[in-house]
């Protein structure tokens, strides 16, 4: 592959980076916006990868709100997982299912209801259930199909022109 093509192909993959990374955000909920990111890597001489990720030592929940989690996950096994309270004995809060059949559970005198633990069924992914990479990794693609004949258009002729010694624009 010519310099020139080669450059035109890394040039347009960092604008497209960040132009992901816009659109990612922009699908996101507002808490995991700040963890998305995204960067170029260079495979060779013709191969450029763009990696968009979500740190989740920012928004721990960030692979849930992609992908869903417990039994509405789009990916990984689908049940309910437990939740343990982490500094007290017993979980508290308040639950319309024990406001109804308040006899059938512990009830503190604020109304929360008192659990060992519980089984969450899950969360739906962000953006009605799509997710917010995917959903931006599909307009990306629209743009790149549009954006990308057209500058490999320009770097092959540019080669063409120089080759025949004529100038380059």
């Amino acid at each position: 592959m010519s310099k020139r093509l080669s450059t035109a192909l890394k040039n347009k993959a960092r604008a497209w980076a960040g132009y992901l990374t816009r659109l990612a955000k922009s699908f996101a909920p507002a808490h995991v916006r700040p963890a998305i990111s995204s960067h170029v890597e260079q495979k060779g001489d013709d191969t450029f990868i763009i990696r968009v990720r979500a740190d989740r030592k920012i928004a721990p929940d960030a692979r849930a709100q992609e992908f869903g989690s417990g039994l509405r996950a789009r990916r990984g096994p689908k049940r309910k997982y437990p939740i343990f309270p982490k500094t007290k004995k017993i979980l508290a809060f308040h639950w319309e299912v024990a406001d109804v059949n308040p006899e059938r559970f512990s009830i503190l005198p604020d109304g929360r209801v008192m659990l060992p633990y519980v089984q969450h069924p899950g969360i739906k992914a962000a953006n009605n259930n799509k997710g917010y990479i995917a959903p931006a990794m599909i307009e990306l693609r629209k743009k790149a199909k549009a954006e990308l004949n057209k500058d490999i258009r320009e770097a092959i002729l540019g080669d063409l022109r120089e080759s025949f010694g004529r100038k380059t624009r």
